[in-house]
């Protein structure tokens, strides 16, 4: 698969480890057991984080040996049948997956697994069920700010306001209390949150579950915004295959075949 890359010529998505069928790139049918690399050009990566492993309650194998490799000032969407692993592999990005042997390094800075909550800061997951803490609207924008290891000060307001009324939630009082907000809103909320939070990598799962034509539209077009600063990227789920389709990258997670099967 390849699509025309920001140096003005092709950028393609490979594979690399494993047999050399395993290594040949097969269109759409994404990676089973081998490190799924995604190359800007021959410029460095943005982010870069692996490999990573995942298996399901039963033991069967959703991705081995799998390592991200995202370009700055890009939206790439991660793709992949039901049952893949996609929020799995979300998960053990950001760090939120005890996951060992793991190196991981956005921005030129690495972090290693005691440096967690410092990575965690940097590449940040909008959840797919966006939770949120018991309290107010307000509680729950600031709360990253209020992190001791946060080390910023209150958000900016003009901001603030900027992103609640793009994502259609400007009508909403910050006194409200969170459990009278719709699942829709619930979700606008935690990608408002998120991008307010602006760390280089966004991660969202699934952020415009719940959500009308119209809201998804300006909740995508808040995503493509952000990944496009310099310094920035996005890496998410999404199961809208319009929007899927605007995105800068597409990156393919397959179901890993099983052992003894044909």
């Amino acid at each position: 698969q390849s699509r025309s890359g920001p140096c003005g010529r092709d950028a393609r998505t490979t594979l690399r480890g494993g047999s050399r069928d395993q290594r040949r790139l097969r269109g759409c049918d994404g990676i089973q057991n081998s490190s799924f690399i995604i190359h800007n050009c021959g410029m460095a990566p943005f982010l870069a984080a692996g490999p990573f492993n995942a298996s399901d309650g039963e033991g069967r194998v959703l991705f081995s040996d799998v390592t991200l490799e995202l370009a700055e000032s890009e939206l790439t969407v991660l793709d992949g049948p039901s049952g893949s692993g996609k929020s799995t592999l979300l998960r053990q990005l950001v760090g939120l997956v005890p996951t060992a042997g793991i190196a991981r390094e956005v921005a030129g800075e690495r972090c290693t697994e005691m440096q967690l909550p410092r990575w965690r800061s940097m590449v940040t997951l909008a959840a797919q069920d966006a939770p949120m803490l018991a309290g107010t609207v307000g509680d729950n924008l600031r709360f990253p700010f209020r992190q001791r290891c946060a080390g910023r000060g209150e958000p900016d307001e003009t901001r603030l306001g900027g992103l609640l009324e793009a994502a259609g939630l400007a009508g909403i009082p910050e006194d409200r209390e969170i459990g009278t907000l719709s699942g829709g809103e619930r979700h606008r909320l935690a990608l408002g949150r998120g991008l307010l939070w602006d760390p280089p990598v966004l991660v969202a799962d699934e952020p415009l579950s719940g959500l009308d034509e119209d809201r998804s539209a300006a909740c995508f077009s808040l995503l493509l915004d952000f990944a496009h600063r310099p310094g920035h990227a996005v890496l998410c789920v999404l199961h809208d295959r319009s929007l899927a389709a605007a995105a800068d990258r597409r990156m393919p997670l397959a179901i890993a075949p099983q052992e003894g099967s044909s």
